[in-house]
């Protein structure tokens, strides 16, 4: 071969290459993709919501009236059984005087004192002028019997001696009065410190109105309460129940009776429970973003047995898990694999190395799975996450 011929051909290969070079560039490349099987299993749809647990009866022990109250010995947890006295209420101590006041108590003690002495005095003076009247009652009276006083002053005469006696008996009841001024001026100065005197007698002694544990101790130092001041609270441990703040658009789809997983309270396993009222009225409530939702109160029974969380009490925080609707052998793929394909919903189907978009007919769904009727068979693979580079058709490479 000569020369201009073999030139030629090297310009023939060097042309080839480039265009065969151009040629692959444009060949589109294959998509990493996730692809999952479409399998059957059970599903379930669930509406999840922070709880707390609650006593259903909650003892609140208050005091019957105002008093003094003694130091709680017992600590929050301990046992107490129905019947048992927990508090100890001593009637209320009197008041420490100071200077000015003891000094005002004493000018009234002295006060009524004199009072009571002028009483008395008023007293001798009525019983004097009494018994000078009887005794001119008697000489008048044996003057008329022998006709030398006339009838109208006998009777003049017996109605002084009743004015008299009269007169005796008020002073005396003045007496008594200004006696009884004189010992209540005098309590005031009296220390009633209950050190210097017996006050078990007037002990009142409050008892536990059920069997159960003491959750809280409202005033455990001694002092003083008022009526109806909170003491203490008292529950059975084994008595609690639930309540979970739901939003009112998930409330109209729980039931009583509703199946309810209880999760994250602090156990290996989650605990069963069943819900036994919705209630009717809802509230407002912001949320940590400041958007204002309305919320229900859902109260559901923890239907595990109590051995299993009896370390739960009144509280305490878990994950209250509503069980809306459940299935058992439901076809199902990844939420995150469905997609908008006009008004239907889609997902992407490998066959072959390629991308196949397939209509299908949704059913129930949580947050991660959905449970498809029709559209796609198990045993097939859908893409997981499918992005904006794939369409039906384009090459895709399951990834690693």
């Amino acid at each position: 071969m000569n020369v201009t011929a073999r030139r030629k051909l090297y310009i023939i290969i060097i042309i080839l290459v480039a265009v065969l070079a151009t040629l692959y560039g444009f060949i589109p490349k294959a998509v990493d993709v996730d692809l999952v099987d479409v399998s059957r299993g059970p599903l379930q749809v669930t509406i999840a919501e922070e709880g707390r647990t609650r006593l259903k009866e909650r003892y609140v022990i208050s005091a019957p009236a105002s008093g003094y109250i003694r130091r709680v010995d017992a600590k929050v947890g301990d046992r107490v059984e129905k019947g048992q006295a927990v508090v100890a209420l001593e009637p209320l101590r009197s008041q420490s005087l100071d200077p000015r006041s003891r000094a005002e108590a004493e000018a009234v003690v002295s006060a009524a004192k004199a009072a009571l002495e002028a009483a008395r005095e008023k007293e001798r003076a009525a019983a004097a002028e009494a018994d000078y009247v009887a005794k001119r009652s008697e000489r008048i009276a044996k003057l008329y019997s022998k006709g030398y006083v006339a009838k109208d002053q006998f009777d003049q005469t017996e109605s002084e001696l009743e004015k008299a006696r009269a007169a005796g008996d008020s002073a005396k009841a003045a007496v008594d009065v200004a006696r009884y001024e004189y010992d209540r001026a005098r309590a005031t100065l009296r220390n009633f410190n209950p050190v210097n005197r017996d006050v078990s007698k007037n002990t009142v002694y409050i008892s536990s109105p059920v069997s159960g544990n003491i959750f809280k101790i409202h005033r455990e130092s001694e002092g003083a309460v008022s009526t109806g001041e909170p003491l203490m609270d008292i529950g059975n441990q084994e008595n609690l129940e639930v309540i979970t703040e739901v939003l009112s658009s998930d409330a109209v789809k729980i039931k009583k009776g509703t199946s309810v997983l209880f999760k994250r309270w602090g156990g290996d396993k989650p605990l069963s429970g069943t819900v036994r009222i919705v209630e009717p009225a809802g509230f407002t409530k912001f949320s940590s973003l400041g958007v204002e939702e309305q919320r229900v109160i859902v109260i559901a029974d923890i239907a595990s047995p109590p051995e299993t969380w009896r370390a739960l009490g009144d509280g305490y925080r878990l994950e209250s898990h509503f069980i809306v609707w459940e299935g058992q052998d439901v076809l199902q793929v990844p939420a995150s694999s469905l997609f908008r394909s006009g008004e239907k919903w889609a997902v992407f189907v490998g066959d072959k190395g390629k991308a196949r978009l397939r209509i299908v007919e949704v059913g129930q769904r949580n947050g991660l799975t959905a449970g498809i009727k029709s559209g796609i068979n198990a045993g097939e693979k859908v893409i997981a996450h499918p992005g904006d580079l794939i369409s039906d058709g384009t090459r895709i490479r399951a990834g690693n």
